[in-house]
């Protein structure tokens, strides 16, 4: 997101689209959880080099603590502000409730824009992230900027008071506790248009196809990606199968099987609007069969989300293991073929 505030002509769809987040799918066998697809940090290094950036991550030095830490924090990002370098950065996202209406996000349209209900306290997510572009450290006052609007695509900027962002930092686990994240210059050109495009292109093939070249480095052994990742996840949905993961997962986690389903949403969620986003680009620019084709590939998400809905729905009935069975079968054969679908149509990815 902080593509966008920094580097011009570079929209939040045109970064989503060289990202290649939207090509990319990974997933443990036997999990039925996230992430599926999204935004990671190797996409995040891999757009910095077309640009002709550096990607900095970074986080408390050792050893500080309190409020020796945040001042140092103030003064990393204070020092990027200076020289014009927009930070990404992180805070709670669940607010107090007196307090919800400062972070309460909609649609265009006003409706409401949560997408986690079902979810209890322990599996709700709870970390946002978020781009500083000003500070007023003297009248209390921090510019942010929300690209996405609550994974809506909204640019949106707002003045918050520095004292608050302070307080919503300070909940946070360790790992993103005053972490920042910037693209900052390093004197290289950026790469031509063509260049970006053939490169852009390239990676995303492997991402089809499953190369773990174009995915985070050290994941997990156990981890597929790409089509076999597809693959997997449509061996999983057949029906004894699906409802053996969630019984198992739910006594290993302690947490409901409709807590998984909404999870297992959410990563549905996710992926038809990164298709979606990167779409937009596509069109703007023209260039219509890769358009279709990413078009097509954001509506068959769509129809796994529409399918995690129903299966949400049924789980709220608390029935029996059977009768659950019976019920989710010709749920989970619909996305059983749409999945197949998708693997089909992935295999005709418009790399020409």
């Amino acid at each position: 997101m902080v593509l966008g505030s920094k580097v011009k002509g570079v929209s939040y769809p045109k970064s989503v689209y060289l990202s290649t987040s939207p090509f990319g799918f990974f997933y443990i066998q036997g999990a039925l959880a996230l992430p599926f697809s999204r935004w990671t940090e190797a996409d995040d290094r891999w757009i910095a080099e077309l640009l002709g950036l550096s990607w900095e991550k970074k986080g408390t030095p050792p050893g500080l603590e309190g409020e020796a830490a945040w001042n140092e924090y103030i003064h990393r990002v204070e020092e990027y502000l200076k020289r014009g370098i927009p930070v990404q950065t992180y805070y709670n996202w669940t607010p107090n409730p007196q307090e919800e209406k400062l972070d309460r996000i909609v649609t265009p349209g006003g409706e409401r824009a949560f997408w986690w209900e079902g979810m209890t306290k322990k599996t709700r997510p709870d970390t946002h992230s978020f781009v500083i572009v000003g500070m007023d450290k003297s009248n209390d006052q921090v510019r942010i900027n929300m690209p996405i609007g609550g994974w809506f695509g909204l640019e949106k900027y707002k003045e918050v008071k520095l004292s608050y962002l302070k307080k919503r930092i300070e909940p946070l686990r360790r790992d993103l506790k005053y972490t920042t994240i910037a693209y900052a210059p390093t004197g290289k050109t950026q790469k031509s248009e063509q260049d970006i495009q053939k490169l852009t292109k390239d990676r995303i093939i492997k991402k089809i196809l499953g190369d773990r070249e174009a995915y985070p480095e050290g994941s997990p052994r156990n981890f597929l990606y790409g089509i076999k990742a597809l693959m997997a996840l449509q061996e999983d949905l057949n029906v004894s199968r699906f409802i053996g993961i969630l019984e198992n997962r739910s006594k290993l986690q302690g947490i409901s099987p409709q807590e998984i389903l909404v999870m297992m949403k959410l990563g549905f969620y996710q992926m038809k609007f990164i298709t979606s986003l990167a779409a937009e680009y596509l069109e703007e620019e023209r260039r219509i069969p890769e358009w279709e084709w990413l078009s097509q590939l954001h509506l068959q998400y769509y129809k796994l989300y529409i399918s995690s809905i129903k299966l949400v729905d049924l789980s709220r009935t608390g029935e029996t293991k059977g009768n659950w069975s019976e019920r989710f079968k010709p749920v989970l054969l619909d996305m059983q073929t749409t999945l197949g679908i998708i693997i089909a149509h992935m295999k005709k990815y418009p790399a020409a």
